[in-house]
């Protein structure tokens, strides 16, 4: 009996141990991780350009015009009748776009207005809005994309 206790023992001692071994190793993986998560985020807002500098990259793909402009051409190249009304609502703001404002068209062709997409794009969002089309891919960014081998 004594030697079926001492063996009980030790297979309760080797099973504490591997499970505690398990949650060290748990514990340690997800600090490394938010670790390493932190350490890339500090590093992107740290070398992320000003201001005025990503807002002229958004200029390359997403031009400022009134959105007059821009319905006289659009009207045209979708083939729409003059039946169609120009009304327009930005869908980061909920308010309605009037024919004077600035706008901006992504690619989706979505219009917003333009403070609303400025203000949206200097967040670090870099898809539309409203359907979430990439409008935008920042040449700097690391994308932690690891290929996991079994």
């Amino acid at each position: 009996m004594a030697g079926d206790q001492s063996l009980k023992n030790t297979h309760m001692a080797i099973v504490l141990g591997i499970g505690l071994g398990v949650v060290v190793l748990i514990i340690a993986s997800l600090l490394l991780t938010i670790f390493i998560n932190r350490r890339d985020r500090r590093t992107f807002l740290q070398s992320s350009k000003n201001a005025d500098e990503r807002l002229r990259s958004l200029d390359a793909v997403s031009p400022t015009r009134t959105l007059e402009e821009w319905w006289t051409i659009t009207k045209g190249s979708l083939g729409l009748s003059e039946a169609v009304d120009g009304h327009f609502v930005c869908a980061v703001c909920l308010d309605e776009v009037s024919r004077t404002e600035q706008i901006r068209e992504l690619q989706c062709r979505h219009v917003f207005h333009r403070e609303c997409l400025e203000t949206w794009y200097l967040g670090d969002h870099f898809n539309c809005p409203l359907c979430h089309h990439e409008y935008y891919v920042p040449k700097n960014t690391r994308r932690l994309d690891y290929v996991w081998m079994v």
